[in-house]
């Protein structure tokens, strides 16, 4: 959806020259505004991998493929259907390590990794409690989304346009002038033109909310969503 908004960028990077010259004097307004809302998930992901450090291979695999029907079990047993559970391949390879005594064999590990979408939030907690305390789980971690998520982003940019319009209405109100029509529109942050027209430019752009896991003591509980998104937008400066 966003994508759409993207490819109504009015000012081309191979323009900035063109449009520098055509405003030695910088007659145009430059704003920038972020909208943003918070809201709670509706949707979360599981990230895991089973590992198994056992030296023999037979053991090994068996190890990960009980650990892998028991994480499974849980899952259905949480409200996970098969279809929200994906399962690589398991694999079987060195394992790094920071120093190895001379002499000894690289370690071995077994390993899978899992990939689970919850869809039933209110099984999130239990579910998460009890992963938590599993053996032979390494590399967990989670992430909250809305299945409507395209649908918020897209207010999210109305909201933003909206706001560097009335910025940049106050701003031509402020000099006597009138606002003239849009020369470019991004949903980052103009750097290119900025530098070419000797301005300074905002280090931070678009921003739709932090997917990294939470701390792990954290991981059992929902966490609201924040999402924003930046808009930066060019105007003619027009008449008095």
């Amino acid at each position: 959806m966003l994508k759409r908004f993207a490819a109504a960028l009015l000012l081309a990077a191979t323009a900035l020259p063109g449009l520098a010259a055509d405003l030695p004097a910088h007659h145009f307004i430059h704003v920038s505004a972020a909208a943003d809302v918070h809201l709670m998930p509706d949707i979360g992901e599981i990230d895991i991998d089973i590992v198994s450090l056992e030296p023999d291979a037979d053991a090994a695999w068996k190890l990960v493929t009980e650990r892998l029907e028991a994480s499974r079990a849980l899952f259905v047993q949480h409200g996970v259907v098969a279809e929200d559970i994906f399962v690589q391949d398991i694999v079987r390879r060195p394992r790094k390590v920071d120093a190895l005594p001379a002499g000894e064999p690289m370690p071995m590990e077994t390993r899978v990794a899992v990939h689970v979408t919850v869809r039933e939030l209110g099984q999130w907690t239990p579910l998460l409690r009890t992963l938590l305390v599993m053996k032979d789980i390494e590399s967990l971690a989670v992430s909250f989304n809305r299945t409507d998520r395209d649908k918020v982003e897209t207010d999210l940019v109305t909201q933003a346009l909206a706001m560097t319009k009335s910025k940049a209405v106050n701003i031509a109100r402020g000099i006597g002038a009138r606002l003239g029509p849009v020369t470019g529109v991004s949903l980052a942050p103009l750097k290119n033109l900025s530098n070419a027209m000797g301005m300074a430019s905002d280090p931070n752009g678009r921003y739709t909310g932090d997917r990294r896991s939470p701390p792990r003591e954290d991981m059992a509980l929902v966490q609201a969503m924040r999402l924003v998104q930046a808009a930066d937008v060019i105007y003619r400066i027009g008449g008095k």
